[in-house]
Protein backbone atom coordinates (compact mmCIF):
# COMPACT_ATOMS: atom_id res chain seq x y z
CA UNK A 1 0.00 0.00 0.00
CA UNK A 2 2.52 2.60 0.78
CA UNK A 3 4.48 1.63 -2.44
CA UNK A 4 1.28 2.44 -4.58
CA UNK A 5 0.89 5.48 -2.81
CA UNK A 6 4.46 6.66 -3.51
CA UNK A 7 4.34 5.61 -6.80
CA UNK A 8 1.23 7.99 -7.28
CA UNK A 9 2.88 10.62 -5.27
CA UNK A 10 6.13 10.98 -7.68
CA UNK A 11 3.95 10.14 -10.44
CA UNK A 12 1.94 13.07 -10.20
CA UNK A 13 4.65 15.25 -9.50
CA UNK A 14 6.40 14.02 -12.44
CA UNK A 15 3.08 14.55 -14.64
CA UNK A 16 2.67 18.26 -13.30
CA UNK A 17 6.45 18.99 -13.69
CA UNK A 18 5.75 17.49 -17.51
CA UNK A 19 2.36 19.51 -17.80
CA UNK A 20 3.81 22.55 -16.57
CA UNK A 21 6.33 22.12 -19.55
CA UNK A 22 4.34 21.79 -22.45
CA UNK A 23 2.05 24.20 -21.33
CA UNK A 24 5.14 26.85 -20.91
CA UNK A 25 6.29 25.67 -24.82
CA UNK A 26 3.01 26.06 -26.26
CA UNK A 27 2.29 29.43 -25.01
CA UNK A 28 5.96 30.63 -25.68
CA UNK A 29 5.56 29.01 -29.19
CA UNK A 30 2.42 30.72 -29.63
CA UNK A 31 3.92 34.29 -28.20
CA UNK A 32 6.56 34.16 -30.71
CA UNK A 33 5.39 32.13 -33.93
CA UNK A 34 1.61 33.26 -34.29
CA UNK A 35 2.06 36.87 -31.70
CA UNK A 36 -1.16 35.52 -29.72
CA UNK A 37 -0.79 34.19 -26.34
CA UNK A 38 -2.65 32.11 -24.64
CA UNK A 39 -3.82 33.32 -21.41
CA UNK A 40 -4.93 30.33 -19.90
CA UNK A 41 -1.75 28.42 -19.67
CA UNK A 42 -0.71 31.02 -16.74
CA UNK A 43 -3.87 29.98 -14.40
CA UNK A 44 -3.02 26.13 -14.72
CA UNK A 45 0.56 26.07 -14.80
CA UNK A 46 0.22 28.14 -11.53
CA UNK A 47 -2.24 25.75 -9.99
CA UNK A 48 0.25 23.12 -11.18
CA UNK A 49 2.69 24.22 -9.52
CA UNK A 50 1.18 25.28 -6.60
CA UNK A 51 0.39 21.21 -6.29
CA UNK A 52 3.67 20.11 -7.36
CA UNK A 53 5.32 22.10 -4.62
CA UNK A 54 3.27 20.98 -2.06
CA UNK A 55 3.94 17.27 -3.13
CA UNK A 56 7.23 17.90 -3.55
CA UNK A 57 7.77 19.19 -0.11
CA UNK A 58 6.00 15.57 1.41
CA UNK A 59 8.53 13.64 -1.41
CA UNK A 60 11.55 15.74 -0.21
CA UNK A 61 10.18 14.55 4.07
CA UNK A 62 10.16 11.31 2.95
CA UNK A 63 13.47 11.45 1.40
CA UNK A 64 15.00 13.09 4.57
CA UNK A 65 16.15 15.74 1.99
CA UNK A 66 14.52 18.25 3.62
CA UNK A 67 16.91 21.12 5.13
CA UNK A 68 18.59 20.08 8.30
CA UNK A 69 20.88 22.30 10.93
CA UNK A 70 23.23 18.94 10.54
CA UNK A 71 26.43 20.80 11.61
CA UNK A 72 25.05 21.78 14.74
CA UNK A 73 23.07 18.34 15.13
CA UNK A 74 26.40 16.41 14.75
CA UNK A 75 28.31 17.53 17.32
CA UNK A 76 25.85 15.99 19.72
CA UNK A 77 26.33 12.52 20.90
CA UNK A 78 24.02 10.23 18.76
CA UNK A 79 21.27 9.32 21.22
CA UNK A 80 21.31 13.08 21.92
CA UNK A 81 20.66 13.52 17.86
CA UNK A 82 18.02 10.74 17.84
CA UNK A 83 16.20 12.92 20.46
CA UNK A 84 16.84 16.03 18.30
CA UNK A 85 15.14 14.52 15.31
CA UNK A 86 12.27 13.71 17.30
CA UNK A 87 11.89 17.38 18.20
CA UNK A 88 12.51 18.35 14.62
CA UNK A 89 9.60 16.22 13.43
CA UNK A 90 7.36 17.42 16.33
CA UNK A 91 7.92 21.24 15.29
CA UNK A 92 7.71 20.25 11.63
CA UNK A 93 4.35 18.62 12.24
CA UNK A 94 3.11 21.46 14.46
CA UNK A 95 3.81 23.73 11.77
CA UNK A 96 1.64 21.51 9.28
CA UNK A 97 -1.18 21.74 11.68
CA UNK A 98 -1.42 25.46 11.44
CA UNK A 99 -0.69 25.24 7.98
CA UNK A 100 -3.96 22.82 7.64
CA UNK A 101 -6.03 25.12 9.90
CA UNK A 102 -5.61 28.31 7.93
CA UNK A 103 -5.10 26.42 4.82
CA UNK A 104 -8.83 25.09 5.48
CA UNK A 105 -10.12 28.69 6.21
CA UNK A 106 -8.04 29.71 3.54
CA UNK A 107 -10.48 27.22 0.64
CA UNK A 108 -13.59 28.06 3.20
CA UNK A 109 -13.19 31.61 2.16
CA UNK A 110 -12.80 30.98 -1.75
CA UNK A 111 -15.68 29.00 -1.55
CA UNK A 112 -18.16 31.51 0.18
CA UNK A 113 -16.73 34.01 -2.17
CA UNK A 114 -17.52 31.72 -4.87
CA UNK A 115 -13.70 33.11 -6.39
CA UNK A 116 -12.84 31.51 -9.99
CA UNK A 117 -10.00 32.56 -11.72
CA UNK A 118 -10.25 35.28 -14.52
CA UNK A 119 -9.57 33.37 -17.87
CA UNK A 120 -10.92 29.81 -17.64
CA UNK A 121 -13.59 30.48 -14.77
CA UNK A 122 -11.97 27.71 -12.23
CA UNK A 123 -12.87 27.57 -9.14
CA UNK A 124 -9.99 28.99 -7.03
CA UNK A 125 -10.44 26.32 -4.28
CA UNK A 126 -9.34 23.40 -7.14
CA UNK A 127 -5.98 25.60 -6.30
CA UNK A 128 -6.05 26.64 -2.59
CA UNK A 129 -6.85 23.03 -1.78
CA UNK A 130 -3.30 22.22 -2.12
CA UNK A 131 -2.48 23.74 0.70
CA UNK A 132 -4.70 21.95 3.28
CA UNK A 133 -3.91 18.57 1.28
CA UNK A 134 0.03 19.31 1.04
CA UNK A 135 0.23 20.19 4.70
CA UNK A 136 -1.54 17.15 5.37
CA UNK A 137 1.15 14.78 3.42
CA UNK A 138 3.66 16.68 4.79
CA UNK A 139 2.50 16.12 8.33
CA UNK A 140 2.44 12.36 7.68
CA UNK A 141 5.88 12.14 5.57
CA UNK A 142 7.64 14.36 8.63
CA UNK A 143 6.41 11.86 11.16
CA UNK A 144 7.54 8.73 9.26
CA UNK A 145 10.72 10.49 8.40
CA UNK A 146 11.04 11.50 12.36
CA UNK A 147 10.41 8.08 13.47
CA UNK A 148 13.07 6.67 11.01
CA UNK A 149 15.59 8.88 11.85
CA UNK A 150 14.88 8.62 15.86
CA UNK A 151 15.18 4.72 14.93
CA UNK A 152 18.35 4.95 12.93
CA UNK A 153 19.99 7.44 15.56
CA UNK A 154 19.06 5.55 18.79
CA UNK A 155 19.25 1.79 17.46
CA UNK A 156 21.17 2.31 14.49
CA UNK A 157 18.72 0.57 12.82
CA UNK A 158 18.67 0.47 9.01
CA UNK A 159 22.58 -0.22 9.01
CA UNK A 160 23.98 -3.62 7.87
CA UNK A 161 25.64 -4.25 11.39
CA UNK A 162 22.49 -4.29 12.68
CA UNK A 163 20.91 -8.01 12.79
CA UNK A 164 18.36 -7.01 14.67
CA UNK A 165 16.30 -4.20 12.38
CA UNK A 166 16.24 -1.73 14.75
CA UNK A 167 14.94 -3.84 17.81
CA UNK A 168 16.39 -2.72 21.08
CA UNK A 169 18.27 -5.74 22.99
CA UNK A 170 18.28 -6.51 26.37
CA UNK A 171 21.22 -6.03 28.41
CA UNK A 172 22.49 -8.85 30.79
Amino acid sequence: MARAFDFLEEGLIVLGLAFMTVMNFVNVVSRYCFTNSFSFTEEITVMAFVWVSMLGIAAGFKRSSHLGMSYFVELFPQKMQAFMALFSMFCSVAMMAIMIDEGIVMVEGQIMLGARTPALELPVMVQGLAVPVGGGLIALRALGAGYHEFKRLYWGAGSPADPTGGVPRCQE
